[in-house]
């Protein structure tokens, strides 16, 4: 048996994606979904353990693993040593069992990170026999740390590791699975990547692709001390938006969604959006390709500490988000156009944690171009899946060898459970829940509950892979109802009352509803509903008129579909809400016992999972 891995443990959104030569569907998950500590940077040792586990993989029959790391390793020795301190103390001094419990206890409390900082300064001394690689360079020390786990998990396997560069990894990742097969442009877009660039650009043509441009920042340019830690970004686009979400009091590389939506509430034509444009613009290299060129020294003037203090003095926070808002939008389309313009090439197939911005999505969809495709994990989790089709492309395959996973268009790629582990969990809970037995009608009750004025949420099949629940594990609830959006927020996420909620529609409903879309299958872009609907499905839209939507067709979630189908017999739109089931702070809900204890933090009125009807007594 021959595996095919690949991981992102350098950065935020640690995570592991598997492909093996018996199965023709992936696995993946990220570290966030087994400590439910959001965007998790802890080496992703519990998910090589799952995966194992879930697959009921014999590994003294692993013969070969192909591994690929998504990064080539540029930070500093004592960040991770940290981190893999953290994991020898998990493993030596409190054992498994009591280490996710108590990190369960903790929950969304910010207290999980001074106790990892506490435990790394405590046992800094723990790793001093790996001292030797701290002279001879990163990448050796994270190639010794791999290689170890590697070979204790697999006895038996031939290991091969491979580090492979972040954005390549990124657009590797958005074209396997994309619908496009030849002429393609591949488009990155983060805050950093190795080598300090922050995009790159290529371009896929008879199965291989040529890198058409890259830019690149000089070096982190803005900080923040607080009492615990120093905060920096990169000097790139997707930096500047983070600055932004920081600054505003919104928590960094979690928060630029709210930047997003609270950017329809303001007013752009203000002078921060002119100062932003001093920092950036768009110019061509040698070959004539766009690349975005970066001047630190303005940035570092304009947007210092005490700058932008004097910004939130005398501008709205509205206002600043909206300036930053569009400018993203703005210089991509510069950007995006450009190269397209010289490529000849229409199709695009982005990713990156700016593609995260689904307003930013839904202008290239309606100025550039239709063929359009954004990876589903297009942030640092998916680099992961970048680097498994990397590793499986170094050992000898080619592009045309995983045409196979252009088929995979939901990315259910997760964990599931058996109605048997759901019972069995559910009675743990018996004094504090009820539940009926598991009913094959449970998509049409569902609807019903929800046509009454009900929130619910779901839990079946396979966990979605990526930052979004598209209907195994999500929140739902009726888009007619113009409170609900109010009610959720306040009771149940806890988020700011000017987050909208995404809505998840049939297919066939598709064109009846909005002014113009493509059947997006993974709520990365947002579309404009239709003004004649706008007060008929009240909670579907955001202020602007825009939503970020999942078209869900019978194949891809029959579950689901049906549901979709029933909400469309009972009041006449085949439309739902669908948010990530967990409570705000927590990430999305990986086991029963997460759905049950979330459940019961939050004022849902019912729960599907796996079928039982669960209430609270």
């Amino acid at each position: 048996m021959e595996i095919y891995l690949g991981i992102n443990f350098d950065s935020h959104d640690t995570a592991v994606f598997a492909l093996d030569s018996e199965n023709k569907t992936p696995f993946a998950i990220s570290m966030e979904r087994l400590t439910r500590f959001k965007h998790d940077t802890l080496f992703p040792v519990l998910c090589l353990e799952k995966y194992i586990q879930y697959r009921e993989i014999d590994v003294n029959k692993v013969k070969k693993v192909y591994c690929g790391n998504s990064k080539l390793g540029q930070k500093s020795q004592r960040y991770r040593l940290n981190h893999y301190e953290f994991e020898m103390f998990k493993r030596e001094f409190l054992g498994e069992p009591y280490l996710k419990g108590y990190l369960n206890k903790l929950g969304e409390f910010n207290k999980q990170s001074r106790f990892r900082r506490e435990m790394s300064l405590f046992f800094k001394g723990k790793l001093r026999q790996y001292n030797n690689f701290e002279k001879s360079g990163e990448t050796q020390f994270q190639y010794h740390i791999l290689k170890e786990l590697l070979n204790k998990k697999f006895p038996q396997a031939e290991i091969e590791l491979s580090y492979f560069d972040h954005e390549e990894c990124h657009a590797v990742s958005s074209y396997v699975t994309s619908p496009f097969e030849d002429n393609v442009l591949l488009i990155t877009m983060d805050g950093h990547g190795d080598h300090n660039h922050f995009s790159k650009a290529f371009l896929l043509k008879d199965g291989k692709y040529t890198l058409l441009s890259q830019s690149t920042s000089p070096d982190r340019f803005l900080y923040y001390t607080g009492k615990y830690s120093t905060f920096w970004e990169e000097c790139s686009i997707g930096g500047m938006y983070t600055y932004f979400t920081k600054m505003l009091g919104f928590t960094p590389h979690a928060d630029e969604g709210k930047v997003e939506a609270l950017a329809a509430y303001g007013n752009h034509q203000n002078e921060v959006y002119k100062k932003i444009w001093k920092c950036f613009s768009v110019q061509k290299n040698a070959n004539g390709y766009p690349h975005i060129l970066v001047n630190k020294e303005e940035a570092e003037m304009l947007f210092s500490l005490d700058e932008f203090k004097s910004m939130l003095i005398q501008f709205k926070k509205e206002d600043l988000c909206a300036a930053i808002q569009k400018f993203l939008e703005e210089i991509m389309l510069q950007y995006i156009s450009g190269l397209i313009e010289v490529s000849k090439a229409t199709k695009l197939c982005l990713s990156g944690g700016v593609f995260a911005n689904v307003i930013l999505n839904l202008r290239i969809f309606s100025e550039l171009t239709s063929d359009i495709y954004i990876i589903p994990a297009m942030a640092d989790d998916g680099s992961a899946e970048g680097a498994c089709y990397m590793a499986y492309l170094a050992s000898g395959k080619t592009m045309t060898d995983l045409n196979w996973m252009k088929s995979n268009i939901m990315p259910y790629w997760g964990t599931s459970y058996s109605k048997e582990q759901v019972e069995t969990t559910l009675k743990k809970y018996v004094n504090e829940i009820t539940f009926e037995v598991y009913s094959p009608e449970w998509p049409e009750n569902a609807a019903r509950l929800v046509s009454e004025g009900k929130i619910g949420a779901l839990f079946h099949g396979r966990m979605e892979w990526g930052p979004r629940a598209l209907g195994n594990r999500s929140i739902i609830a009726d888009c007619r109802f113009k409170d609900v959006t109010e009610k959720i927020n306040k009771s149940i996420k806890n988020r700011p009352l000017f987050q909208p909620f995404c809505p998840s529609i049939l297919e066939e409903e598709r064109e009846r509803l909005f002014q113009s879309s493509y059947s997006n299958k993974h709520m990365t872009a947002a579309f404009y509903l239709k003004e004649e609907f706008r007060d008929k499905i009240p909670a579907s839209a955001h202020i602007d008129g825009t939503a970020r939507a999942q078209f869900v067709s019978e194949k891809e979630n029959p579950m689901f579909y049906r549901y979709l189908k029933e909400m469309k017999n009972l009041t006449g739109f085949g439309v739902s809400i669908n948010t990530s089931f967990n409570k705000h702070g927590r990430t999305i809900v990986e086991t029963p016992e997460d759905a049950v204890r979330d459940f019961l933090d939050t004022n849902l009125d019912f729960m599907y999972v796996e079928g039982f009807l669960v209430k609270r007594k």
